[in-house]
């Protein structure tokens, strides 16, 4: 099988536009239409092997690429704000009950541990509710 960048004599980190106008360049040079009739059974061939190197490069393929590399950056921010969420709801309870706060410390570890796959940015909402609660926490205390 051949290479589509080496077809299109392009480097491998070239971008889309790069890409169409290499295959622009190179089929204005074997046109068919262009070239004399002894020649055209193989522009016709130099043109069909343009046209699938073109395609394997800017097919759906890239945008699925795309696609994929946006799920699985966005799964961390959306399990971190989750976490701020369920941390938000529970801060309250943090401030006026000592036992609501053993079971907010039993749930963010659960989530924690369950999150840890996901990477450093999950964690970052998750600690600043648990600064936000403990800082609430304090406050009502000593006021009281």
């Amino acid at each position: 099988m051949v290479d589509p960048y080496t077809t299109l004599g392009i480097p491998r980190n070239a971008s889309a536009a790069e890409i169409r106008h290499a295959y622009r360049v190179l089929a204005a040079r074997v046109h068919p239409d262009l070239q004399p009739a002894h020649l055209k059974a193989w522009a016709h061939a130099e043109m069909v092997r343009l046209n699938s190197a073109r395609t394997q490069l800017l097919a759906p393929r890239a945008a699925f690429a795309h696609t994929a590399s946006l799920r699985e950056n966005l799964w961390p921010s959306a399990i971190g704000l989750w976490l701020c969420f369920m941390i938000s709801i529970l801060a309250p309870f943090v401030a006026f009950s000592p036992d609501a706060s053993q079971l907010l410390i039993q749930i963010v570890a659960m989530f924690t541990s369950a999150a840890l796959s996901l990477g450093l940015l999950a964690f970052t909402p998750l600690i600043l509710s648990l600064g936000v609660a403990i800082f609430v926490a304090r406050a009502f205390r000593i006021r009281a």
